[in-house]
């Protein structure tokens, strides 16, 4: 079986995994270091949309839930932040007060009926900054990293939902979405793509904008597109990862920013001015 979790994980990239794997069975799940581990997984009898675009269900000991910028507890279907209490939460950051308070917050709950008598004092819920929502069914879908939302013109964009589509595309091995500084909108999306070592070549800007636009809507589309290790504008060769094999968003949006300052832009010629 395969275990994929980590960051929220696009459905094509999923789908390449499954299908290039001799695996029996995978399994994605949801958690971080302050939950102790991980919070919700897929099962073996969960049917393979739920595999491919959820990351399952709540594990025993856990409680959670969406809430909007105001602790308000939102319904199913709506996106907003997940907040988890339970055993598992952290005490705290090590001689970090102010970063615990803003990390781990009382609702006013008591929760002693749904987790014991150890939480009959008000429940303490982490917020996780992990934005997404449930479905119907209890499901806990991930849309992406709440500091890493694009907000051009007043709409929240989520990377993750671009990159889901891009992945998807057979000469694209690995992509990264991000917002960069737009006079008119306050951000715009930009995309650095990795070109599959099957591929005869890059794909053009509007070959790529065709392809998003087949499944979303445009203003989702990429604006900016740079592929990794152009060295003729100053892409990096390799994606800045931390130790665990995460991307770093922040580093990437560092380099798509600066390719702009540059005047480093795509073959369509708009500029966005910094």
């Amino acid at each position: 079986f395969g275990l994929m979790a980590g960051s929220a994980m696009p459905d094509g990239l999923l789908r390449r995994v499954i299908n290039r794997f001799p695996i029996q069975d995978i399994y994605t799940n949801w958690g971080m270091t302050e939950l102790s581990s991980i919070a919700t997984m897929t099962t073996a009898d969960d049917p393979i949309p739920k595999k491919l675009k959820t990351a399952g269900r709540l594990l025993p000991g856990f409680i959670a839930k969406i809430v909007d910028s105001e602790c308000r507890t939102l319904p199913w279907g709506q996106r907003g932040e997940i907040v988890v209490s339970g055993f598992g939460v952290m005490h705290s950051y090590y001689n970090q007060p102010e970063q615990t308070a803003q990390a781990i917050r009382c609702h006013g709950e008591d929760l002693s009926s749904v987790l014991g008598a150890a939480h009959r004092r008000e429940a303490r819920w982490m917020h996780t900054g992990d934005e997404g929502y449930l479905d119907s069914e209890g499901y806990f879908v991930i849309t992406g990293r709440i500091k890493e939302l694009i907000i051009r013109g007043g709409e929240n964009i989520s990377p993750l939902e671009i990159e889901a589509q891009l992945y998807q595309h057979p000469c694209i091995k690995h992509c990264a979405v991000f917002g960069v500084p737009s006079l008119r909108y306050g951000e715009e999306v930009a995309a650095i793509l990795e070109l599959n070592e099957n591929a005869k070549r890059r794909l053009s800007d509007d070959e790529v904008k065709t392809w998003v636009r087949k499944a979303l809507s445009r203003y989702k589309v990429p604006v900016y597109i740079w592929w990794l290790g152009d060295t003729k504008v100053g892409v990096p060769d390799e994606w800045p990862k931390t130790a665990n094999g995460k991307l770093k968003k922040a580093d990437i949006k560092r380099i798509g920013e600066d390719l702009l300052k540059r005047g480093h832009v795509n073959q369509s010629g708009v500029r966005t001015s910094l």
